[in-house]
């Protein structure tokens, strides 16, 4: 199912989902950040890395505009992403990641370097206009290119297995995105948290939820 989010949706998710992780992750400790994540093989700390190297390819969408046609929706995006990265060795890619984080001095430098990212971030969503965006080889609405990034990070604040939960905008997001992506709709009786968890990937198939041949939803 087509899912389009506008432009002040998108924008404002994007921006809420931002704030809300500066927030939980500026309130942990150094040694909090080495406790394990929902993503398998990464610690908290390998979460915040990845977030940083996320806000500079947001950067570089930002910057990258375009008048032609939207080649992919706010759902549909996954789909194409899921298909890009299916060849990738996760053994691999496990590694590069732990490479990366091992190359800041101490995780209060990897949280710095986050709060710069996401600052620029933050200042190029709230300036964001309706004008298309290409990344990825793809074209986005505006709307949908924010709307992408606002459910990536309401996933990964759930990575973090805290108690403060995502913004609600993004997680409202993020679970409309898991539906419009399931050939049947996540059950009502879910909550947004569940739904996302779920469809995801980082809890497994229920009884009374989707095919497991349609999980993860959300690459």
């Amino acid at each position: 199912m087509a899912l389009t989010i506008d432009i002040d949706a998108g924008r404002t998710a994007l921006v809420d989902s931002i704030d809300s992780l500066l927030g939980v992750i500026d309130g942990l400790s150094e040694y909090d950040l080495f406790a394990p994540s929902r993503c398998h093989g990464w610690s908290r700390l390998d979460v915040v890395t990845h977030l940083v190297f996320g806000g500079t390819e947001i950067l570089m969408g930002l910057a990258s505009r375009s008048d032609d046609r939207p080649t992919v929706d706010a759902a549909s995006y996954w789909r194409s992403y899921a298909q890009l990265t299916s060849d990738d060795d996760p053994v691999e890619e496990l590694m590069a990641q732990r490479r990366r984080a091992m190359s800041y001095r101490r995780p209060d430098s990897v949280r710095a370097h986050l709060r710069d990212v996401f600052g620029a971030v933050r200042t190029g969503a709230v300036a964001l206009d309706d004008r298309h965006v290409t990344w990825q080889g793809q074209t986005f609405t505006a709307g949908d290119f924010a709307a992408s990034w606002a459910v990536e990070h309401a996933v990964h604040h759930l990575d973090l297995r805290l108690d403060d939960p995502p913004a609600p905008t993004a997680l409202r997001l993020a679970r409309a995105t898991v539906d419009a992506l399931l050939s049947v709709p996540t059950p009502p009786t879910w909550d947004d948290t569940r739904a996302v968890l779920i469809g995801a990937g980082r809890l497994p198939a229920a009884d009374d939820g989707p095919h497991p041949d349609e999980l993860p939803a959300l690459g």
